[in-house]
């Protein structure tokens, strides 16, 4: 069993044990996967001056600014979700609409809205992380973002998945228990010290409820995607979710 970790990486703690017996290779792994993350944090970190979207929200201007291939595939996944999420997911916590891209450039008006990847970026580092250990051909992992964005591989040594425990952030009584076996786990929620920090961008209201959200899914992405739409979406929107996502399995928790 292998253990790696990067004690502060996309604003949180990122740890990884992969199960194999070839120790060479998994320290192959473990560096293909420190490049990756590390590369997609200087991308999408916006508290980095130094990262491209930081650049990007301070360069506003009336002129496209080019951007990089990677950036572009992003936005053109953003824009998918936003329109299948009902406008729900949205970037620019705004109107995903006012900003314009395409050809390696973006427009974003001068007083137009900001990028925020804060709902889209561990989805998307844990997705690309999935593929690198598919084709190493290594079967049993668990990579765990910050206890909220999850991806269980195959299944724990001694048992037959990887078990995870959901607990309420109020009083760390047990809310759920998951079995991960080849899915991702994603969650949501205000907690005692973190609470309104969920908007809704089609009210600009932000949550501030003792709520919190999970998601199953076996893509990574939509997982954590999801688990913060499922917090600002009404009933009837949710019902409307589960007809465009119907492999997830999506909970909503009174705290």
């Amino acid at each position: 069993m292998f253990h790696g970790f990067i004690p502060h990486i996309m604003g949180t703690r990122f740890d990884i044990l992969i199960i194999h017996s070839d120790f060479t290779l998994l320290n192959r792994i473990w560096a293909v996967i420190i490049n990756e993350i590390e590369h997609l944090d200087k991308i999408l970190n916006r508290f980095d001056p130094k990262s491209e979207v930081s650049r990007l929200n301070s360069l506003k201007s009336q002129s496209p600014i080019p951007i990089s291939t990677e950036l572009e595939e992003i936005l053109q996944l953003c824009q998918y979700y936003y329109e299948r999420t009902f406008h729900l997911f949205d970037i620019t916590m705004k109107d995903f609409s006012l900003i314009k891209f395409g050809n390696r450039h973006i427009f974003l008006p001068v007083l137009g809205p900001t990028l925020d990847f804060g709902g889209f970026a561990k989805g998307y580092a844990l997705k690309k992380i999935k593929r690198l250990i598919e084709q190493k051909d290594v079967n049993h992992a668990f990579v765990n973002f910050g206890n909220s964005s999850i991806l269980g591989m195959g299944h724990h040594p001694y048992g037959d998945s990887w078990k995870v425990s959901f607990l309420n952030p109020y009083n760390q009584s047990l809310l759920n228990e998951f079995d991960l076996e080849n899915t991702t786990l994603s969650t949501s929620g205000n907690t005692i010290h973190y609470t309104g920090h969920i908007m809704n961008p089609l009210t600009g209201l932000f949550n501030e409820q003792r709520k919190a959200s999970s998601i199953i899914s076996a893509d990574p992405l939509e997982a954590e995607i999801l688990s913060t739409v499922w917090m600002i979406a009404n009933k009837e929107q949710q019902q409307l979710l589960t007809e465009n996502f119907k492999d997830i399995q999506a909970t909503l928790y009174d705290l």
